[in-house]
């Protein structure tokens, strides 16, 4: 689960360099994107202790939804939102929207008369062809969902080829992981981390847990590109939310 769980996280980071990732992403450690998601004691009790949480007596999903809350009322603040009487599904609600409607704004997309989804789609076409022109994908004739696809295995395979990653006979997913650890071993070496016998997760949760500010400023992987990758995962998300509504 923890592995399945890293990789999931650091992949959506990798994505960052690829098509973008999101803002909240880089905040978050292994396995800390969902209250439910299992992760590290040791990690979460330390993301508990910045927050002020009292960790002491609580089971370990009950300590990741209180620092789950706490991560989005904090992230609202520093945006300016007021999160006072609010509940914490409104706040990260107002949140979200926020985010929307600053990366429509930096864009140059109109959001006059346009629904909040109606703006995340249009922000995700436009980050996904962007992507595609830099990477000289030709998208004609291509669904969006099509060029995604392309546009992030693409980018995959020229990570791997600038760390000297061999490509042949490996699926997007083995050579996905590979990058990652490769890419999280560059960063523990830059920030003089011993990484003997250590694994990717054991690596990132240490990153996050005591480097997170040096690897930001030396904008280490991770940190190291802007982050627009819910926008790229908009689309599948709000189905799968509808779905479960």
């Amino acid at each position: 689960m923890k592995r399945k769980m890293v990789t999931y996280v650091l992949t959506g980071a990798l994505a960052i360099g690829i098509i973008g990732a999101s803002p909240a992403l880089a905040e978050k450690g292994p396995g800390e994107g969902h209250p439910h998601h299992k992760m590290n004691r040791d990690f979460l009790e330390k993301r508990a202790e910045e927050l002020g949480i009292e960790a002491e007596g609580k089971e370990t999903e009950q300590l990741a939804k209180e620092v789950h809350e706490a991560k989005i009322i904090e992230k609202a603040k520093e945006m300016g939102i007021e999160t006072e009487g609010k509940e914490v599904e409104e706040v990260a609600k107002e949140l979200r929207e926020t985010h929307i409607m600053n990366k429509a704004k930096e864009l140059g997309i109109k959001t006059d008369g346009k629904d909040m989804e109606d703006i995340a789609n249009e922000i995700r076409e436009t980050l996904i062809m962007n992507k595609a022109k830099e990477l000289n994908i030709d998208t004609e004739g291509k669904t969006l969902d099509e060029l995604g696809k392309e546009v992030f295995e693409v980018g995959i395979k020229n990570e791997a080829k600038k760390l000297g990653i061999e490509t042949e006979g490996k699926d997007m997913k083995q050579l996905a992981r590979e990058v990652i650890d490769k890419k999280t071993l560059q960063t523990a070496e830059k920030l003089g981390i011993d990484a003997k016998d250590k694994t990717t997760q054991q690596l990132m949760e240490e990153i996050f847990t005591n480097y997170k500010d040096e690897a930001k400023k030396q904008k280490l992987f991770p940190f190291d590109e802007e982050r627009d990758f819910h926008f790229m995962r908009h689309k599948e998300e709000h189905h799968k939310q509808k779905g479960s509504e």
